[in-house]
């Protein structure tokens, strides 16, 4: 069996969404120097590029899965299963992390923890549909939590896109 074209067109989106991501990020770390707080911009890079290399491992695997023949709700469950697991590892190293640099203020401190409750919103029911509830629709909960996992990458990326300091005479 295979999975059909639109779910295989919406797998390349996210994968080319996180090859992007990744690469931006790489620069932004490599060759920017921050205006301020670079333990947080350090975990905002480290952040993205772990986001983005999930959202390409993940985009890959149901189509990987489906090469072995298996049925296109088994590939589905058996992707879910996955990335559910790795992405709420993810959110919990990073709201560790999180919680001991978001430090300088209440509102980064709170858009951290609100990004991570917003990961864990779409990560759970995706486990359930996985465990067996409303199976019928664990590809769209595999697309919820891919979708979050871009917006948390472009909230990172905005973020970094701040801090970045354009020249000297910029203070």
């Amino acid at each position: 069996m295979s999975l059909s074209s639109e779910s295989v067109a919406q797998l390349g989106v996210y994968a080319q969404l996180a090859v992007g991501f990744a690469g931006f990020s790489g620069v932004i770390g490599s060759f920017s120097r921050f205006r301020l707080h670079a333990e947080a911009t350090a975990f905002r890079v480290r952040a993205m590029v772990v986001l983005a290399l999930m959202e390409a491992v993940f985009s890959l695997l149901p189509t990987v899965i489906a090469g072995f023949g298996v049925s296109e709700q088994t590939t589905w469950r058996i992707s879910g299963g996955l990335l559910g697991l790795a992405g709420t590892a993810a959110v919990l190293v990073m709201a560790r992390q999180a919680s001991r640099l978001y430090r300088v203020g209440r509102l980064i401190r709170w858009a951290a923890y609100v990004l991570c409750l917003l990961a864990l919103a779409t990560i759970a029911p995706l486990l359930a549909m996985v465990a067996g509830v409303g199976v019928q629709h664990v590809a769209a909960g595999y697309f919820t939590v891919m979708l979050c996992g871009v917006v948390v990458c472009a909230y990172h990326f905005v973020m970094l896109m701040t801090a970045v300091k354009l020249d000297d005479t910029e203070s």
